[in-house]
């Protein structure tokens, strides 16, 4: 058996001062999804979550400069509330076996939240202008809504 992977991946790892719970629910709940769930200059329209294993969501993201949209979706593969969210990612009716796939473990660091994004699938790195750049972007937004700074 081999020890290597060769699988394109990335990981994101942030803390938020916010406990563990409102992580979570900023993670599960529509109304705040479409807050935050973007990188910057695109908005989110069309949200639809239904957070359970087997469960699918869909949304649309639009270039607020050209107009043009990004439909976005996948599966609900594991949750866990509060420890552990694990979905599909990509074309919102992408098959599960091969789409790439997002990890989220929610860590608890007393009154703060650490929150380590995994993604298995694509490879990313920070300033690719693309799928790393824009999950960074969309986690500083979250930071954001979390700290109350976004607007609905």
């Amino acid at each position: 058996m081999s020890t290597t992977d060769a699988t394109p991946q990335f990981s994101i790892t942030r803390t938020f001062d916010a406990p563990r719970e409102l992580v979570w629910k900023a993670w599960t709940d529509e109304a705040e999804l479409a807050q935050w769930l973007h990188p910057f200059g695109v908005t989110t329209d069309s949200v639809s979550f239904d957070v359970r294993v087997g469960g699918r969501y869909r949304y649309t993201m639009t270039n607020d400069e050209t107009g043009e949209e990004f439909p976005t979706g996948g599966e609900y593969i594991e949750v866990a509330p509060v420890d552990r969210l694990v979905f599909t990612w990509g074309e919102p009716d992408a098959p599960v076996d091969v789409a790439p796939v997002i990890t989220l473990t929610f860590v608890e660091r007393g009154d703060q939240t650490e929150l380590v994004f995994h993604m298995r699938g694509h490879e990313g790195k920070p300033g690719d202008g693309f799928i790393y750049d824009g999950w960074d972007e969309a986690l500083t937004n979250f930071g954001r809504h979390l700290a109350g700074e976004l607007k609905g």
